[in-house]
């Protein structure tokens, strides 16, 4: 083992030599590199854990509160609170276009438009009460296998008309009568049609479309066609 201590001769003032014990210089201890940079790394995580968790709450704060539809909802339908529901959503740039909650709930109002179920409730899809004047409930009986199976409350339909023609006549084409009109409700029957010649579709449409839609029911075989979610905006 090396020696920590050297030896200084030294001459006294007298004359005789004097030996003097000097320790050396303490060695400085290093920390290893890899030890720096795993705490540059840990205060790097903090610092973005923070600068996260400061960027959630600071959204969370911009979220509005927003009237949505509970369930599909019909053109003609008069909103009453079982209709609407409360969501907290984040609105970019077209807050105007829904209804805060913030303010009175639409209760009375009448729907001019398909709105889905938990869809952000437009201001454009309600119209006063007086709106209820010109819209009109008619049951329009359908032949099993002229209609979708699983048509229902909130649908968009196309309807056609094929009319009767005496035996032997050859079958004209069939003509379209309305479009995009909602489907309130379905009576009697089952979605599978089993056991059953025909459903009574009831159809929501405008005052002024009832005698044509009536004709066309007394006329032929009516066929209602689905109207696809991506075509049913383009309203007629």
């Amino acid at each position: 083992m090396r020696n920590p201590y050297r030896h200084v001769r030294r001459e006294p003032e007298g004359g005789g030599r004097l030996t003097e014990a000097v320790s050396a210089p303490a060695a400085r201890i290093a920390l290893p590199r890899w030890l720096d940079v795993r705490v540059a790394v840990g205060l790097l995580l903090v610092l973005v854990s923070v600068a996260a968790g400061a960027r959630i709450v600071s959204t969370a704060g911009h979220l509005t509160p927003v009237y949505v539809a509970a369930h599909d909802l019909v053109p003609g339908e008069q909103l009453t609170s079982s209709d609407l529901s409360v969501a907290r959503v984040r609105l970019d740039g077209g807050g105007s276009r829904y209804l805060a909650a913030s303010a009175t709930a639409p209760i009375g109002y009448v729907v001019n438009r398909v709105v889905s179920a938990h869809e952000l409730l437009p201001a454009a899809a309600l119209s006063p009460s007086t709106a209820l004047a010109n819209t009109r409930m008619v049951t329009v009986p359908v032949q099993a296998g002229h209609l979708p199976a699983d048509l229902g409350r909130g649908d968009l339909v196309d309807v056609y008309l094929t009319p009767r023609t005496a035996s032997g006549q050859a079958v004209p084409a069939p003509t379209l009568v309305l479009s995009k009109v909602a489907v309130d409700s379905r009576e009697g029957g089952s979605r599978s049609f089993s056991g059953q010649s025909s459903l009574a579709m009831v159809l929501v449409v405008d005052a002024t479309d009832v005698t044509s839609l009536v004709h066309a029911v007394e006329s032929g075989v009516i066929d209602l066609v689905r109207v696809p979610p991506a075509a049913a905006g383009a309203r007629s």
